[in-house]
């Protein structure tokens, strides 16, 4: 790495990138009284929910899949408003939150890191034509801007693209159009291809369970939250059957019949498009065999002629910035501890590279604050790091809890909600630190000088 200009920062922190979990990591140093700079390549805080952002995978009409009431940092919750909120909803939220704790000041805008490299102990961190020296480095970049394409054979002449690419419902008008791919922002795109396109398949390699986004009146990860008490197989029967109940036999819409058991996979949550199979304006069809010209031929032996084909298919973990042998990998995804934890750099951490089944800034939030004890613990010299460090390297936790998850690269690096936090409870407690309460934000927000008032409590 060769620069002019040489910037020593060794007693600081690196975070990269200003999303959610930037932001969550931000506010964890903050707590702690732990010094940071924070780098974003885009002009402004929110990361992939910032629709200006260049790559972001997010569309005109995204919403969490995840309740308002489940989804925000711990003592920041949502302010009112409908149940699932809207992509300007989060945004505004992320500024709000941001604000509340005067993070903005930390960042670096238009500031995209070109190379982080490890030497001797520190973190070289190559930004706006110069070479920064930190302590730790935090990729906090996100894993959906890399879009994982599927292997089919033949050639297509129409319009094809990633959801990632993709934006709004004009785009369908007097369009035939293909979607591949039945995860959530597959599933959601072609319920407005179905509304939209003069005709709208969607294509599932397998069979799968469709959960409604609102149960008995509430939204389902509120009603999951609240019936958390029972084991998990009653509950998977539970659930298995109230859906065989409500929604019936779905292989009268051309649904392939599922192979699994209700959550051994991601779950999709819908509300909309079996209503949309059920009215014609959607078309249910297996995998895809070939392409030729504008046909699309499927394992069944069925065919049809579409204008645009969008692949709803994932993404890969990425970090441009960083050589590709600094980290571990499973499957598309990080393979480090707890997915966060390199075991082969110590001040290495990769936050919110994973898949999972619940709100994602919780998660996010527990992220941070680990990274942020074990900073801080390294600061202090009481050894709960090392003590972190020798259990990252004899422990492979499986996140995925008592599920057992289907054959998939994403479910490498799958985190049940349940089993994560349970995980970090017991982290906490083999470390001896005391657990993140919204108090300690309160704090902070109403007194920025009350730091160090919350780090004493790591001590």
């Amino acid at each position: 790495m060769d620069d002019t200009t040489i910037i020593d920062c060794k007693d600081k922190h690196c975070i990269i990138g200003a999303g959610p979990s930037g932001l969550a990591q931000a506010r964890a140093f903050l707590a702690l009284d732990l010094p940071f700079d924070v780098f974003e390549r885009h002009k402004d805080i929110g990361g992939l929910w910032d629709i200006e952002n260049p790559g972001t995978p997010v569309y005109e009409h995204t919403h969490f899949v995840s309740s308002r009431t489940e989804s925000g940092f711990l003592g920041f919750p949502f302010p009112p408003g409908a149940d699932f909120p809207r992509r300007d909803e989060i945004l505004a939220y992320l500024h709000e939150f941001a604000d509340a704790y005067d993070l903005k000041k930390y960042i670096y805008f238009s500031s995209e890191v070109k190379k982080v490299e490890p030497k001797d102990g520190y973190w070289l961190v190559k930004v706006n034509n110069q070479t920064r020296i930190y302590r730790s480095v935090i990729c906090a970049s996100g894993m959906h801007w890399n879009p994982s394409y599927p292997e089919i054979p033949g050639t297509f002449t129409g319009w094809q693209r990633h959801s990632k690419d993709y934006f709004s419902s004009d785009e369908f008008k007097n369009q035939r159009v293909l979607i591949v791919g039945a995860g959530n922002s597959g599933c959601d795109i072609a319920t407005e291809a179905a509304r939209n396109a003069k005709a709208a398949y969607i294509s599932m390699r397998r069979g799968y369970h469709f959960l409604p986004k609102v149960i008995f009146g509430k939204p389902a990860d509120i009603y999951e939250r609240e019936n958390e008490w029972m084991p998990f197989r009653f509950r998977q029967w539970v659930f298995g059957h109230m859906l065989n109940v409500l929604l019936g036999d779905l292989t009268r819409f051309g649904l392939q019949k599922p192979q699994h058991r209700i959550l051994e996979t991601q779950p999709i949550l819908n509300s909309e498009i079996l209503s949309c199979f059920a009215h014609g304006d959607l078309q249910a069809k297996p995998d895809i065999e070939r392409l030729d010209g504008s046909m699309v031929h499927f394992v069944d032996g069925s065919s049809v002629e579409v204008d645009q084909i969008i692949f709803a298919t994932g993404y890969k973990a990425e970090f441009p910035y960083l050589d590709s042998e600094h980290i571990e990998w499973a499957g598309h995804g990080v393979g480090h501890y707890m997915t966060c934890f390199s075991r082969k750099h110590p001040n290495l951490f990769t936050l919110g590279f994973y898949e999972g089944n619940a709100a994602v800034f919780p998660h996010l939030e527990l992220f941070a604050s680990m990274v942020a004890c074990y900073l801080f613990s390294q600061k202090q010299k009481t050894g709960q790091d090392l003590a972190l460090l020798e259990i990252a390297r004899n422990e492979r936790s499986d996140l995925r809890g008592p599920i057992h998850m289907i054959d998939s690269p994403r479910h490498t690096y799958y985190c049940d909600w349940l089993t994560f936090r349970k995980r970090v409870r017991k982290l906490y407690r083999q470390l001896g630190w005391p657990m993140p309460v919204a108090e300690d934000f309160a704090t902070l927000k109403a007194n920025p000088d009350a730091q160090m008032q919350i780090a004493t409590r790591n001590v």
